[in-house]
């Protein structure tokens, strides 16, 4: 049951020792070697494959998360793992298999030891690359569209940050879904022109412009929802651009800036406007049968090739470092992932 575990090095661990933002990166992460220690009966040794850096992790360095750990601690949301060894009482799972660590933070190591629960099984013969971003940022773009407002055929949606990792998500689950999708981005060079639909570049800060060219595409149809991952003026500026009673959900904090809405959208064309938490939403008791589909149901489209997100680097655990000031960079055209021990070139 044990061979799937690389006995000639201890696993490594990043542990963030600073989230002061004013320290430099080198001096605020470090990485430890571990000792192995013997399993419960209902636990799994995992050895991470594949690691996402999210923004959420950068976010959480810097104190600026919705939960913040004391230092030191061991950051990383997202990635994919192989089964090293199973506690006496686990049947359904076996050395070799893949497994999603889903609800579990502190990722970025070479190997975990968690609970049964919390893992679930992906095909083994699937990109290793594109489970290790699934957890998130699908599951994000999956919830908001299937799971904020009933969105009919004909309507339509608009999002901003279009060219983010959960805009990417979007834009194929939207086309999945049949949905007509807006996609806003800031920059003429962020639009995706290899794959059609409806792009506008536009900076959010005139609602009254971003209104208009949206009037145009739909031709006065009903605009249902709007995904904001910006927030300040632009939050203004995509509420303008819902059709009366539509729904914002404020997702993201790209610009560090509080959002505005205007009053006359909130009064008279009844605006509605609310934030959205993946772990608030999972977490919420009222979710409970819809949560339970999300997983099954992002791992039955990603294999069938529905989700495809962009990779520009991955860096060794070791690396940590240069893998956080790369991710940190504006203007990158993928994401930046981290590879434990166990990753197979």
């Amino acid at each position: 049951m044990d061979h799937f575990l690389n006995e000639s090095h201890n696993p490594r661990t990043v542990e963030v020792i600073s989230c002061d933002p004013q320290v430099p990166v080198s001096e605020r992460l470090r990485i430890r070697q571990d000792a192995r220690m013997p399993l419960a009966p209902k636990e799994v040794r995992i050895g991470m494959l594949a690691m996402n850096i999210l923004p959420a992790d950068l976010l959480q360095m810097n104190r600026q998360y919705g939960h913040q750990p004391s230092v030191p601690y061991v950051p990383g949301h997202e990635g994919v793992a192989v089964v090293l060894e199973t506690g006496s009482e686990i049947t359904d799972l076996h050395a070799g298999d893949r497994v999603l660590p889903i609800g579990v933070f502190g990722v970025w190591a070479d190997e975990l030891v968690v609970q049964r629960r919390s893992l679930i099984a992906v095909p083994s013969n699937s990109d290793v690359l594109q489970q290790a971003m699934l957890a998130a940022n699908p599951a994000t773009a999956w919830v908001l569209l299937k799971h904020q407002v009933e969105i009919q055929p004909g309507q339509w949606v608009v999002q901003n940050a279009a060219n983010s990792a959960v805009g990417q998500c979007s834009r194929q689950l939207a086309a999945h879904f049949n949905i007509n999708l807006i996609n806003v981005v800031r920059r003429p060079e962020a639009v995706a022109s290899d794959e059609g639909g409806y792009w506008l570049v536009d900076d959010g800060k005139d609602p009254d412009s971003l209104k208009a060219e949206v009037q145009k595409i739909t031709r006065g149809e009903t605009v249902v929802l709007g995904l904001d991952a910006v927030g300040g003026v632009a939050s203004q500026a995509l509420a303008a651009s819902l059709s009366p009673q539509g729904r914002l959900v404020l997702y993201g904090l790209l610009s560090g800036a509080p959002s505005t809405i205007s009053a006359h959208d909130l009064v008279f064309r009844n605006i509605q406007v609310q934030g959205f938490w993946l772990a608030n939403w999972f977490s919420d008791p009222e979710n409970r049968q819809k949560a339970k589909t999300v997983y099954p149901a992002l791992i039955e489209t990603a294999a069938q090739n529905v989700l495809r997100m962009n990779v520009e680097k991955i860096y060794e655990l070791s690396d940590i470092h240069e893998a956080i000031v790369h991710s940190a960079q504006g203007g990158r055209q993928g994401k930046v992932l981290l590879k434990g021990m166990y990753f197979d070139d």
